[in-house]
């Protein structure tokens, strides 16, 4: 028996099948996101330019999520996600067909193991800083700190069940070297505890051989001793460690994160700490508006970017958007750089957007 239902969470499968005596439901649901509006930037390398883009607010994506009752309190589940391009239609995340995410696991009463491509544990505290409204260009620098969202590749993962609210997991990415267990892998952890009213996330990743950029990422001309002008560096090691909190009062949310990301090479050791606060105020149900800043500091060089959103929700699945990132660097030899942006000739950039994200 098969059955097909359409909801604000995506478009559903529902099926049974019959394995002996016993009775297993299955369901499959297709979910995503289309986002894209205008962007105007300031100044990428001494120029004005307004573009049409793709995944603004959220990047665009699908993806099947499914579900099988295994009866017992265990269930099989696999999430197979694409991101995608709405702008020309090709795939995101370097081309992978799902390149957002791709793991198949086992939930049991006594937590849930996962293997695959997957987010580590910093995405937890995404829903606590000035990205969530203020889209791409609130990412922090060069997105290093992983906020925004990033995966680990041949990832094992288990979380623990929520125990009045909070939760902690763990997880390992092999490497895949032979000889070599320590190359390219990564470990990365969380805690969080969510009520009606506050949230609370802790969270914690090591990954070693990452590639970054001074230049183009950070805006700055050096890190750890490399030569000035350096547009990529293998360091031996990435350390990130974040916090954050919120609270809801009425139609106000505050919220606050500080994360810490060490860059390490050779013995050498930079670390850039990023700060984020902001407030959300739903003036009416349908319409809300965020204020908030991003501070950063790295070595001499600091950067402070003022974030501004407001949003028009015109049903549960649809809004439109407006924002502004203005980032200004000071010291030496130090510019500008929005994340997904070319740095700009100087030491400020804005970037002003506008759009609209369709949820199926």
């Amino acid at each position: 028996m098969k059955g097909y239902s359409l909801c604000a969470g995506g478009l559903t499968l529902g099926a049974l099948f019959f394995a002996g005596p016993a009775h297993a439901q299955s369901s499959m649901t297709l979910y995503g996101i289309v986002d894209a509006g205008l962007a105007y930037v300031n100044n990428q390398g001494g120029k004005r330019a307004v573009v049409e883009s793709s995944g603004i607010l959220q990047g665009s994506r699908f993806g099947f999520r499914g579900v099988e009752d295994l009866q017992g309190g265990y269930k099989a589940l696999f999430v197979l996600e694409n991101g995608f391009n709405v702008d020309n239609g090709t795939f995101g995340q370097g081309g992978l067909e799902f390149g957002r995410q791709a793991y198949v696991g086992l939930s049991t009463p006594g937590g849930t193991l996962t293997f695959g491509r997957q987010y580590d544990f910093l995405v937890n505290l995404f829903p606590l800083t000035n990205i969530v409204d203020g889209g791409v260009y609130a990412f922090h620098l060069g997105d290093y700190d992983r906020l925004g969202g990033e995966r680990l590749n041949d990832a094992v993962s288990f979380r623990t069940p929520d125990f009045n609210g909070w939760q902690a997991g763990a997880m390992y990415s092999f490497g895949g070297v032979p000889g070599q267990p320590s190359t390219n892998s990564a470990f990365s952890g969380g805690l969080s505890y969510n009520s009606d009213a506050l949230s609370l996330v802790a969270a914690y990743t090591s990954m070693n051989n990452v590639t970054v950029s001074p230049v183009n990422g950070l805006g700055v001309p050096t890190i750890l001793g490399a030569p000035a002008g350096t547009t990529s560096l293998k360091v031996d090691r990435l350390n990130i460690a974040g916090i954050g909190a919120s609270y809801t009062v009425g139609p106000v949310t505050a919220h606050a994160v500080y994360t810490r990301t060490d860059f390490r090479l050779a013995g050498d050791s930079d670390v850039l700490d990023a700060y984020d606060a902001g407030v959300t105020w739903y003036a009416t149900p349908s319409v809300s508006f965020l204020l908030g800043a991003n501070f950063y500091k790295l070595n001499g060089t600091h950067w402070e970017e003022p974030v501004l959103g407001a949003h028009k929700y015109l049903s549960k699945r649809t809004d439109l958007y407006g924002q502004l990132a203005w980032l200004r660097a000071s010291g030496a030899d130090a510019h500008a750089v929005l994340v997904s942006n070319a740095p700009s000739s100087n030491n400020t950039q804005l970037a002003v957007t506008m759009g609209i994200r369709h949820k199926f």
